[in-house]
């Protein structure tokens, strides 16, 4: 996540002399990456890259603590100051007398919104936001709108807490009070956003309802239209709050609607910043709308931040970094993070601060050591062994083999998720009983891992056919098997469609695929002819222990919505690699020439050219191949190679060997047509 912070706004919690370039480079080797520098309107802008367990970071305030922290370690002094955090057991204002004039109706699950506060603000003047104002928030991207909504972004953007405000009497079900009950959405409620999109809610989503029972607000997301800021507003709702980031995140996943407000939610912001962020924006509310406080300050927290400790051993400490710190300067570094450190000859002891609550294990503490320390002074070790020999996975070598075949045989490769939903487990008659669901999934599109990729493939059939009729696709990916009271099963299956009658083509691709492994097609069990040769939906050749090749059942198409036949070729790819011959057999170049000719033959309906094939091959020495060269109604017509290794044929010797072929073609119901051998 990146964000734009001024320089004179990140300089007000921020005391130091390094220039930009400065910030930019230290800043960079120890912490945040400041990917690049620009100058707006004379205001230098850094665009900062804020990894995702760092949302303490992603704020003005947040990054003057790590520049406070980093820059002392290159030698120039900097100093946190206004830090939010600094005055300790923060209470409603005393010179702020609370006029009791408005009253609030709360009640919310402390699972979904751990800490709530909120208070009323009457007399506002909604107007434009001052000039100071305006540069600080649209320096940061976000657009100026009022002093009202400015307020809530500048709490945003400086401390890293999202705000909200509603207007009062839009949502109040009684003279001077407002009702707001925090809940779980129920699936198919609607809710208009302040940006006009009318969203139907799947379910479980953090929302907040007023006195009269309407959707007021999607939490962490976005609020609603219905209790937005006006013109004309003149009672005002404070809002601050910390909400559960599972339910945020999975709102916007399945929502599509994305916000600041919604990615710092989604990352787990600090409930102990709610308080310094809310009387820091009573003060500008007051001080840019001229409004007074007209409620009691309502604060529900039932579970307050519990500080944690964490460890590490010192000896994993030294064999990570290479390098044994000093205890002053481990004490140092940590304290300049947050941190309360123990330091002792064998453990390093800290006590985590609300807002660094990405720290909970070893390792963690040795990173903020090691970054801090700086990457770039821990000194380079040549290893005293010889290095680790390791051998290319042979699968992964075939898979990309693979894939650079089809491709340029004209195949499209798609990406599916690894996931299905309950529906298409059902469609496709799989065991959910010997499937893997997962616990918490994003959307009901993912909630069983898939034990075969059928589905996903099908279901991208469906959603391509719209846009393009003609479809070949393929995936080389992962089936899930079950085995019970253990991790699955991971299995490489290729997959390959093609939309219409392909049963042929798909054959053909299979032989090239087994062809590739240097092995030949298996051996097909034995069916009835009119199973396997019809153009029906039963079309199917199975390839033994590897796979099969067959036409789509009309009806599972039909329940899909798809409404053209779809053909398929899957093979589980382990088997292939475990069986391949990849050493080639070299064959010289024919020392005669061969004779070459093409016999066309009538054949009655359902005929299958495979066991025709084989037949003519082994029926004399001198054929050495025969190949398939056209099919038309209900003919067939063979290229046929004859060769001897030995000496020149001539058409003498040619001559019975062809009445042999036609002969044999005979016996299994293919007729020479007259004239046709060439």
């Amino acid at each position: 996540m990146n964000i734009l912070i001024p320089d004179s706004w990140l300089r007000e919690f921020l005391k130091t002399k390094a220039t930009p370039k400065q910030l930019k480079e230290y800043l960079s080797l120890c912490g945040p990456s400041v990917e690049r520098i620009n100058t707006v309107d004379k205001e230098t802008i850094y665009d900062i890259e804020v990894t995702s367990n760092r949302p303490d970071s992603m704020s003005v305030v947040g990054i003057a603590r790590e520049a406070a922290a980093i820059l002392p370690r290159f030698g120039i002094a900097a100093k946190l100051i206004n830090d939010p955090y600094a005055n300790k057991g923060l209470t409603f204002p005393k010179k702020v007398k609370p006029f009791e004039a408005k009253s609030l109706a709360i009640k919310a699950d402390p699972l979904l919104c751990p800490r709530w506060a909120s208070v009323v603000i009457d007399g506002v003047k909604v107007g434009p936001s001052p000039l100071w104002l305006k540069q600080k928030i649209e320096g940061t991207g976000i657009r100026s709108l009022n002093n009202v909504i400015d307020v809530t972004n500048y709490l945003m953007r400086a401390y890293g807490q999202p705000a909200h405000a509603f207007d009062f009497d839009a949502i109040s079900d009684k003279d001077h009070h407002a009702t707001m009950i925090l809940r779980a959405s129920k699936k198919g409620e609607r809710l208009t956003t302040l940006d006009g999109k009318i969203h139907t809610l799947p379910g479980d989503d953090i929302v907040i309802e007023d006195g009269r029972g309407r959707l007021i607000d999607l939490c962490g997301i976005m609020g609603g239209e219905n209790s937005a800021i006006k013109e004309t507003t003149k009672t005002v709702i404070l809002f601050l709050q910390t909400y559960d980031p599972m339910h945020i995140r999975k709102t916007m996943m399945q929502l599509a609607h994305r916000t600041d407000a919604g990615g710092l939610f989604e990352k787990g912001t600090n409930p102990e910043l709610v308080l310094p962020a809310f009387l820091k924006g009573i003060e500008l509310m007051q001080e840019l709308t001229a409004g007074r406080v007209a409620s009691k300050l309502y604060d529900i927290y039932p579970k307050p931040y519990k500080p944690y400790k964490v460890s590490v051993n010192r000896q994993k400490t030294d064999a990570y970094m290479g390098i044994r710190l000093t205890d002053k300067e481990i004490h140092t570094i940590l304290s300049s993070l947050g941190f309360t450190p123990t330091v002792t000859n064998e453990v390093v002891s800290v006590t985590v601060p609300s807002f660094r609550r990405d720290v909970t294990i070893d390792v963690d503490i040795i990173e903020e050591l090691a970054r801090i320390y700086g990457y770039h002074n821990i000194m380079s070790t040549l290893p005293d062994t010889a290095p680790p020999m390791t051998g290319s996975d042979p699968v992964i070598a075939w898979e990309e083999e693979i894939k650079v075949r089809l491709r340029d045989w004209g195949y499209t490769e798609t990406y599916t998720y690894s996931m299905i939903s309950e529906e298409l487990m059902d469609i496709f008659e799989l065991d959910k009983t010997k499937a893997y669901k997962i616990s918490n999934p994003l959307s009901s599109d993912w909630v069983f891992m898939r034990p075969t990729l059928w589905p996903s493939m099908l279901t991208a059939i469906k959603q391509n056919l719209n846009l393009k009729p003609s479809l070949h696709l393929f995936e080389l990916s992962m089936a899930y098997q079950y085995r019970a009271g253990e991790l699955p099963l991971e299995t490489p299956v290729l997959i390959v469609a093609w939309t219409g009658h392909k049963f042929f083509e798909a054959k053909g691709l299979a032989q090239a695929i087994f062809s590739l492994f240097g092995l030949p097609l298996p051996e097909p069990p034995t069916h009835d002819k009119q199973h396997l040769h019809n153009w029906d939906d039963n079309l199917r050749l199975l390839l033994g222990e590897y796979g099969a090749v067959s036409e789509v059942n009309s009806q599972l198409l039909a329940t899909l919505g798809i409404v053209q036949p779809v053909s398929i070729f899957w093979v589980h790819l382990d088997e292939l690699v475990k069986n391949a011959q990849p050493s080639k057999t070299y064959h010289p170049i024919p020392k005669y020439p061969p004779i070459v000719e093409d016999l066309a033959f009538t054949v009655p309906p359902n005929f299958t050219v495979g066991p025709l094939m084989e037949t003519l091959k082994k029926a004399h020495p001198l054929v050495y191949d025969i190949t398939l060269l056209d099919r038309y109604q209900d003919t067939r017509t063979f290229h046929v190679v004859y060769l001897n290794l030995h000496k020149n044929l001539t058409d003498e010797d040619v001559r019975p060997v062809r009445e042999k072929l036609i002969s044999r073609a005979l016996d299994l119901g293919a007729v020479l047509k007259e004239g046709s051998s060439s």
